[in-house]
């Protein structure tokens, strides 16, 4: 009986190849926005989303666990770490993101994402700010019974800050159009997003964001968050394709910070957590 279960899940995955490496959303933060991140990110887990946002990001270590839809068998564990350089060299970023597919011990699939980005600045005054960013990432994919294939992808992304309010951001997603499997059948996933972020009042972020697969529909994100103490912030959001609502809070104490997201799905909640510290 086990080995018919493994070969259906085998089954199942061949046939679905060309959805891997998905946006998993690796953040609890940008999952309890609504994902609605790209205009946002100013920690470590810029790596994942717009690595413009990395030069905005401290000296900081973040991991992250998250049990996709609910699913005890489909885990997502990610490491982020940001690094600023001296002088007027920008900042680094290092990140690991690794989606499991585990029955009854046997690791049936495997995707991890190794990220090294850098942001630096390009203009600042007293009126903006422009950052820019990229990622390399490594792909490597591992199927039991199939083998294993790694594949490289480059990330690109600005992200601009008006009258200090007001941030506008754009990313890139596997530029360079990357693909796996035999004979470089199935492409990684290419998208784009581009959005808004708006501060109406201090400790209160609102954003709004498109975010769209080449080839696919376009996606609608929105989300907001507000500090209403000194170690909590609580946060929301909605988004489309589908339909899904999302929350979420953190707690920020003598620099660690821990941070928990929910979001809805037609398949089942999940719920992510991550402990982070800023050094």
């Amino acid at each position: 009986m086990k080995k018919i279960i493994i070969a259906l899940c085998l089954v199942l995955l061949t046939i679905n190849l060309a959805a891997m490496f998905d946006d998993y959303e690796p953040s609890p933060r940008a999952r309890a926005m609504g994902g609605a991140y790209y205009s946002v990110s100013d920690d470590a887990n810029a790596i994942f989303y717009n690595p413009a946002g990395l030069n905005c990001a401290k000296n900081s270590l973040i991991a992250g666990y998250s049990s996709l839809f609910g699913n005890d068998f489909q885990i997502l564990n990610t490491i982020a770490f940001s690094m600023q350089l001296p002088r007027k060299f920008g900042t680094i970023g290092i990140g690991l993101q690794s989606m499991d597919v585990d029955f009854q011990d046997v690791n049936l699939l495997s995707e991890k994402v190794y990220a090294l980005s850098h942001s630096f600045n390009i203009l600042n005054d007293i009126h903006s700010n422009l950052d820019i960013g990229y990622s390399f990432n490594m792909y490597h994919l591992s199927i039991e019974g199939f083998g294993e294939q790694p594949a490289f992808g480059i990330n690109f992304g600005a992200l601009a800050t008006l009258h200090q309010r007001t941030k506008i951001g754009f990313t890139i997603t596997n530029l360079n159009n990357p693909s796996m499997g035999e004979d470089n059948a199935h492409d990684i996933p290419q998208k784009m997003a581009m959005g808004l972020s708006y501060n109406p009042y201090n400790d209160v972020i609102t954003s709004f964001e498109l975010k769209k697969t080449f080839n696919g529909i376009t996606e609608v994100h929105a989300g907001a968050e507000v500090k209403v103490a000194e170690m909590l912030y609580l946060r929301c959001g909605v988004r489309s394709g589908p339909t899904s609502y999302s929350m979420g809070a953190r707690f920020n104490m003598y620099n660690i910070i821990v941070d928990y997201g929910f979001n809805t799905h037609t398949i089942d909640a999940t719920h992510h957590f991550s402990i982070g510290y800023m050094f």
